[in-house]
């Protein structure tokens, strides 16, 4: 999956921010369209709509799988990184049951990534 499909797959599977995803210039950049996913993640974990929250998790997830390596490392370096924000974002109950919803492979990167000297 390379840029372009990553802003076309956030576009299909959220159409709540479809409209900020295919305008100019977010479509087609890698960073700018994962950025805009972590937004919409952020504001939903606080409107406590922790559905949504696992629902863009699990779309997080998808496209690191099937992303090359640009995509990989713009989840790494955007969502995954967002994480100890997001974390403050909510209650510590509901960062919690973030934690047991989150895929392993996102789980993974954010444990290495906090596990990391200097971060």
């Amino acid at each position: 999956m390379n840029q372009y499909e990553v802003s076309a797959e956030i576009a299909d599977e959220i159409p709540e921010i479809q409209k900020e995803i295919v305008r100019e210039p977010v479509f087609g950049s890698i960073y700018m369209s994962i950025k805009v996913l972590t937004t919409y993640t952020g504001k939903m974990l606080q409107d406590h709509q922790l559905r949504q929250v696992e629902r863009c998790m699990k779309l997080a997830d998808k496209i690191y799988n099937k992303g090359n390596k640009l995509v990989k490392t713009a989840v790494e370096n955007v969502f995954i990184f967002s994480f100890s924000n997001l974390q403050g974002a909510c209650t510590r109950r509901e960062w919690q049951e973030v934690q047991t919803k989150m895929p392993v492979t996102l789980f993974s990167l954010y444990i290495q990534q906090i596990m990391k000297p200097g971060i």
